[in-house]
């Protein structure tokens, strides 16, 4: 019977490293639940070393972690005791991995660690916003007031997602469909035509050879072109991720027709929100602007925030280093300057927040009506394209039988 050795947390909240003999991974983990056992991992024990079998990886979602927080909210504000709220959110918790990582939490709460401490050793799964948020909280004894700032933070973030995904869903399936559609054609309907030209012998105009064109690289290099795409996607993800390459590719959706206001729009919003989420917690400007930078969710928004706060170690505020770039609009300047100057720049950035929140509300419902002409402009040339290539022929024909 194979041997598997384990990782677990006991009832006392102590990490257990043990052996253990059974048929499988999963007759381990029984074993493991009847002792009163969490496992943190499963191993068996082969002759090239341990191979993983068994280990909660289960992706927690942002509505997994906006779930979490606003049950922490609740719990706290009724008085609960946070050891004793995090222990009733591990029995609520359907996420296997956000379960894992709460009584984790939890265990190293009890041996010392602060709450921001404890979360900071999960980066995957709690941003440098959400720690240093909590860590605030903690230091200005408002825990349960910063969390429910977090909690609509991320709620926020949440709906503005699924708003521009549902307005690029339709655009995304009509291209596809065209694409599907033109492949079809080229496979089915365009042989038929090249066999027609080829027995005529005429002179084929030169829509019809591109298309001809089309056909044969479809048809006899078609792994080449698969390749070569293939190749290509591959190098430009590798490249995004490159930090000159997420930036490039930043300032691309930027400046791009279109999507570029949406996304600067979007980038604002976030920024103002998380900025006057961080500051009315009581962390320091600069730290402030240093975790809104990495969190803003644009390279090139966060590289123009990084450079202001030079201009503020030099004591020239907020507004003005932010007006030397060319990024942040006049009016976010404006307002942020109005607030520094009325001591209400958490009110300012409040009103910022909400207002590119309605610009962004308004520019995803005409997204699709403004991208609808492109859509149709570029189906009529397809289909204006088709038509060229298989009837100019035709009419040549039609012309010297006459």
């Amino acid at each position: 019977m194979p041997i598997f050795e384990y990782k677990a947390i006991d009832e006392t909240g102590s990490e257990v490293n043990e052996a253990i003999e059974a048929q499988d991974a999963g007759r381990v983990a029984e074993q493991l639940d009847k002792m009163g056992y969490f496992p943190i991992r499963i191993r068996e024990k082969g002759a090239s070393g341990d191979i993983e079998i068994f280990s909660t990886k289960k992706k927690v979602k942002q509505d997994d972690l906006i779930v979490f927080t606003k049950q922490l909210v609740t719990l706290l504000k009724a008085g609960v005791p946070l050891l004793s709220a995090l222990e009733a959110l591990v029995e609520q918790a359907d996420n296997e991995t956000l379960k894992e990582i709460v009584k984790r939490v939890y265990v190293d709460i009890e041996s010392g660690l602060s709450f921001s401490e404890a979360l900071g050793k999960h980066p995957k799964i709690f941003s440098d916003l959400y720690v240093n948020s909590i860590k605030a909280g903690e230091m200005g004894g408002a825990l349960d007031e910063v969390l429910e700032r977090l909690a609509e933070l991320l709620d926020h973030e949440q709906v503005t997602k699924a708003r521009i995904k549902s307005a690029v869903r339709y655009p995304i399936i009509v291209v596809v469909s065209l694409v599907l559609a033109f492949t079809a054609l080229m496979l089915l309907v365009v042989p038929k035509f090249i066999d027609l030209f080829s027995k005529l012998g005429v002179d084929l105009p030169l829509p019809t050879r591109v298309l001809i064109g089309f056909y044969t690289a479809l048809t006899t290099y078609w792994y080449f072109v698969v390749g070569a795409l293939l190749i290509l996607a591959i190098a430009f993800y590798k490249y995004i991720r490159t930090e000159k390459g997420a930036y490039q590719w930043d300032m691309f959706m930027i400046k791009v027709p279109i999507l570029g206001p949406l996304t600067l729009k979007t980038a604002m919003s976030r920024f103002t929100r998380m900025f006057e989420t961080l500051n009315s917690s009581g962390l320091p400007i600069l730290q402030t602007l240093e975790i809104s930078s990495k969190t803003v969710g644009n390279q090139v928004v966060g590289k123009e925030i990084e450079r202001a706060t030079i201009g503020i170690l030099q004591g020239q505020g907020i507004a003005g280093p932010l007006s030397q770039g060319k990024i942040f609009p006049p009016m976010v300047i404006k307002m942020i300057s109005i607030g520094e100057q009325s001591g209400s720049l958490d009110d300012m950035l409040m009103n910022v927040s909400r207002h590119y929140d309605t610009e962004v509300d308004y520019a995803v419902k005409n997204l699709t009506s403004m991208i609808e002409p492109i859509l149709t402009v570029g189906v009529g040339v397809i289909v204006l394209f088709l038509a060229l290539a298989i009837f100019m022929p035709m009419w040549d024909l039609t012309k010297l039988a006459q």
